[in-house]
């Protein structure tokens, strides 16, 4: 999950509680193992060398001290964000069953490790996009998240910003690109949609290196 700016022109009230934390390093050699083999599978897909001064990942134990941080009320399926460019928050992993709507038990902390640590190499090699559904689709993809997400019978809403079906579909998408045209093309297309901020050049940017529309029907075709 990446960090979304809301609506610029609705003032946004301040949220009350402290923004003062104490950092207190954790030797977790699950986590750290989780972080390791992210580290590593992600330097590969991305073409980087990712060694020094990687990513911290910081360890929430509760619902409020996720809302303080982010200085907002989460919804209770907000488990995990990436902070910056080099962070990535999660909330503590024996806590995931009190602390949200998932199972703890059967939730896979790796998978979301390499999920927000993907959008980090993303911002690193492509910037920030400006589209959630290319930032969360690539990270759902890379981090083997579809086992959540099957293919759908028919994309219908990822394009027009439904945060539920961004989840739904994005991640299916960036597959039949990779499926169909490769990674290469894939990494022609993220470049180019580099600063893009309306949806009328994202099209135009996407036909370039595509030669189809960007639309549903493109993704429809190709299921």
């Amino acid at each position: 999950m990446t960090k979304q700016t809301g609506n610029k022109n609705k003032p946004r009230k301040p949220f009350k509680g402290t923004s003062i934390f104490k950092i207190t390093p954790i030797k977790d050699k699950t986590l750290q193992k989780y972080k390791e083999e992210a580290m590593k599978d992600l330097n590969e897909f991305f073409g980087k060398n990712w060694v020094y001064n990687t990513p911290k990942i910081f360890v929430i134990d509760d619902r409020k001290g996720i809302d303080l941080f982010e200085e907002k009320e989460t919804e209770d399926w907000v488990v995990g964000f990436s902070f910056g460019n080099r962070a990535v928050v999660i909330l503590n992993p024996d806590n995931i069953s009190e602390e949200s709507c998932h199972n703890g038990s059967s939730y896979d902390i790796a998978k979301l490790i390499k999920h927000e640590l993907c959008h980090l190499f993303f911002r690193l090699k492509f910037g920030l996009s400006n589209f959630r559904w290319i930032n969360e689709g690539v990270s759902l993809y890379v981090a083997g998240q579809l086992d959540k997400y099957p293919m759908p019978n028919k994309f219908d809403g990822f394009l027009d910003g439904n945060v539920k079906k961004i989840y739904q579909e994005s991640g299916n998408a960036i597959k039949l690109i990779m499926d169909n045209y490769g990674k290469d093309k894939l990494f022609e297309f993220l470049e180019k949609q580099r600063d893009v901020k309306r949806s009328d050049n994202l099209r135009r940017v996407f036909e370039e290196v595509f030669g189809e529309p960007l639309g549903y029907e493109f993704f429809n075709r190709l299921v």
